[in-house]
C-alpha cells in the first residue's frame, strides 16, 4: 500500500468496491456514510479489533491517513488495503501452523515458518515491517515510523526451505491504481534526496537489472517504486545473514484491471510481466490473488468466522 502525489483517477473498479463497502456498512448496521464509518474500530474483524490497534499501539506503527483521520488510529475509510490487509491475516500471527499453509500458497517446497524479529511480542507475521532502514537504505527522513515515511513492508513472514532460511515480504494492493504517477527521482525537494538514497544500491543490485537513464527508469514510478525499495532491503538483509534468500509477494485482485494492466509502462505486458522484466531472477517475485488467500481461510475450522466475515464483506 502507498500513497502518492499523483492525480487521483477512480477507476471502475474502486467505484465498485466503493459500492460493495457502502452496502457492507448499512447492511451491518454500522453507523456512517457511504464507504466511511463513524467508529473507526469497526473497520477491523471484532476478533482482532482490539489486539490489532494494540500491536499497532506498542510498536509505534502509523495507521494509514486519509483526510483528517489520525496515524494513531485506524482509518474510517472502508476502502482501504491496509484496512482489508489486516482483516485478513492479522488473526494468523501467532499461529505457525496457519502461517505456514500460507507461506505454502507461495511455495509448497516451505516446511516451517519462523517468528519474526522485531516486534515487542514478535508472532508469525509482522505488519508494516522495517530492518535498519537507515544503514540499509540510506533512509533518515525526519518523522519516520513505521508504516509511514520510510520503507515499510505490509506483512512480512520468515520460512524455512530445503534447509534454507527465506524472508517473504508481501505487498498488499486492493483499490489502489497508478495510471498518471509522477517520477519520484525527479520531485521537486524530495527527487534529489532519493537518488542519493537509492541509485548506487539499484546499480549495485544482484537481482535488479540497471536501467540506461536510471533517473528516468520505472523504479521511481509507482508501483515499481516501492517494488524496487522492498526488493533492495530484502536484498540487503539477505547480505548481512539474516536469511539465505527472499520471495518478495505481491497480493493483488485479478479485477483490478487498471493497476495489473494499465499502470505506468503497461501498454504491451500487465505489471507482473513489466516488473518482472526488471528482475535478474524473475522467480523470486510473484503474485497472487487476496481470493486464494481467503479460500485457504475457508479451509481452516479454526478461522470459520473470519472467512464468513470477510466473504460477506469483500466478496
Amino acid at each position: 500500500m502507498s500513497q502518492t502525489s499523483a492525480r487521483y483517477i477512480k477507476t471502475e473498479y474502486r467505484e465498485k468496491e466503493d459500492f460493495r463497502q457502502g452496502k457492507f456498512r448499512v447492511d451491518s448496521a454500522l453507523d456512517g456514510n457511504s464507504y466511511f464509518l463513524s467508529d473507526c474500530e469497526n473497520n477491523l474483524f471484532k476478533g482482532i479489533r482490539r489486539n490489532a490497534t494494540e500491536y499497532f499501539s506498542d510498536n509505534k506503527i502509523a495507521w494509514w491517513k486519509y483526510g483528517k483521520n489520525s496515524s494513531d488510529e485506524p482509518t474510517d475509510h472502508m476502502v482501504s488495503s491496509q484496512i482489508q490487509c489486516l482483516n485478513f491475516l492479522y488473526a494468523l500471527r501467532n499461529d505457525d501452523a496457519a502461517v505456514l499453509q500460507l507461506a505454502q500458497l507461495f511455495d509448497s517446497d516451505i516446511d516451517a515458518v519462523l517468528p519474526v524479529p522485531g516486534d515487542k511480542q514478535p508472532g508469525y507475521l509482522s505488519f508494516e515491517f522495517v530492518y535498519d532502514n537507515k544503514p540499509l537504505l540510506n533512509e533518515d527522513d525526519a518523522g519516520a515510523q513505521r508504516g509511514a515515511f520510510c520503507t515499510s513492508v505490509d506483512v512480512f513472514l520468515i520460512a524455512m526451505r530445503k534447509e534454507q532460511k527465506l524472508l517473504i515480504p508481501i505487498e498488499w494492493k486492493y483499490t489502489e491504481s497508478y495510471l498518471e504517477p509522477e517520477n519520484r527521482a525527479l520531485e521537486k525537494g524530495k527527487g534529489r534526496t532519493r537518488q542519493k538514497r537509492y541509485n548506487q544500491l539499484i546499480s549495485d543490485s544482484k537481482q535488479l537489472k540497471t536501467p540506461t537513464g536510471l533517473v528516468h527508469s520505472l523504479f521511481y514510478y509507482e508501483p515499481y517504486y516501492e517494488l524496487m525499495r522492498q526488493t533492495l532491503l530484502v536484498e540487503k538483509m539477505v547480505e548481512k545473514k539474516v536469511a539465505d534468500d527472499f520471495l518478495h509477494i505481491l497480493v493483488a485482485p485479478t479485477e483490478n484491471d487498471a493497476l495489473l494492466k494499465s499502470s505506468y509502462a503497461c501498454e504491451q505486458q500487465d505489471l507482473v510481466e513489466v516488473w518482472k522484466g526488471q528482475l535478474l531472477k524473475s522467480e523470486k517475485f510473484q503474485r497472487i490473488d487476496s481470493s486464494q488467500i481467503l479460500d485457504l481461510l475457508g479451509q481452516m475450522p479454526d478461522y470459520s468466522a473470519l472467512y464468513y466475515y470477510l466473504k460477506l464483506r469483500y466478496c
